[in-house]
């Protein structure tokens, strides 16, 4: 493609092209991705009678044929707004959703109530964003993030000095084997996925989030159950656990398991939807 076109009949174009594939959200991606690289603000894109030059023509053109074969956007531009922060997500880092939001308000609302310093750890940490979000409103605790992945600690780290957060350490480790000192409290959302799930997947999550992120390779329950099980190894005295859970048969198998073998105090807190999303386990 030639220059002289503007940013608007460039996006018609675009668009029009993915409208064959089977990418979701074709308009609100393209803006996304445009946004991005030209640092445009929304109203820019269709107010303004901009000409984009022959030099971010073809670094977008990159862009929209990645997109096209459904990559997600946040690997595509290498980030993802969370809790009203901006993470660095490239490849090969879980893409953090927004109901995972509703685990740093359980988290945000058990700090409020506690006035001493405290030790929290994030197991399944991936880019950091959970336990960075919830630093960044109580700065003066201790955070522990602990991932099993070289390249989610890499990025924890930096969203973490991105962030200018002192008081955050990632640690490569895989929480079967952790053996660090108990935590006031826990927050965690692990791979849920049973193996037999991620077949049904669709191809932008199955093909692009790091598989070990989605599944524990078995029925989606080994990681609750195992931080379920060590609760008083884990868990300081007046400390809890806050786990997301997700929507499928796997919840009602995490929720029986707990019932039968903890006899800890439980309460869960639902998203928008009514659904059970987040157990605090006390």
């Amino acid at each position: 493609m030639s220059g002289n076109i503007t940013l608007r009949d460039y996006l018609k174009l675009q668009t029009s092209k993915l409208a064959s594939t089977n990418v979701q959200e074709i308009k609100i991606k393209s803006e996304i991705l445009v946004q991005n690289h030209l640092k445009l603000s929304k109203a820019d894109l269709y107010l303004e009678n901009i000409e984009i030059s022959v030099k971010d023509i073809k670094v977008m053109d990159k862009m929209f044929s990645e997109l096209s074969k459904n990559k997600p956007i946040q690997h595509i531009i290498g980030e993802s707004y969370f809790y009203d922060n901006r993470f660095l997500t490239p490849p090969g880092v879980f893409i953090p959703r927004p109901e995972t939001e509703l685990l740093v308000d359980c988290a945000i609302d058990f700090l409020s109530k506690r006035k001493s310093s405290l030790t929290v750890v994030d197991f399944c940490s991936g880019s950091g964003c959970v336990l960075l979000s919830v630093a960044k409103k109580f700065p003066n605790h201790k955070y522990i993030g602990i991932d099993i992945s070289d390249i989610a600690i890499d990025v924890a780290q930096k969203n973490s000095q991105f962030l200018d957060l002192k008081n955050v350490q990632f640690i490569k480790d895989d929480i079967f084997n952790y053996l660090s000192p108990k935590a006031d409290l826990i927050i965690c959302n692990p791979p849920y996925l049973a193996t037999n799930e991620i077949d049904n997947l669709e191809e932008s999550v199955k093909n692009h989030d790091p598989i070990e992120a989605l599944t524990d390779f078995k029925d989606g329950t080994s990681f609750y159950k195992y931080l379920i099980i060590n609760f008083e190894k884990l868990i300081k005295k007046n400390g809890a656990m806050l786990l997301e859970l997700p929507f499928s048969e796997v919840t009602k198998n995490i929720i029986s398991f707990n019932t039968d073998f903890n006899n800890k105090k439980s309460v869960f807190f639902k998203d928008l939807e009514g659904k059970k999303r987040v157990i605090k386990i006390y």
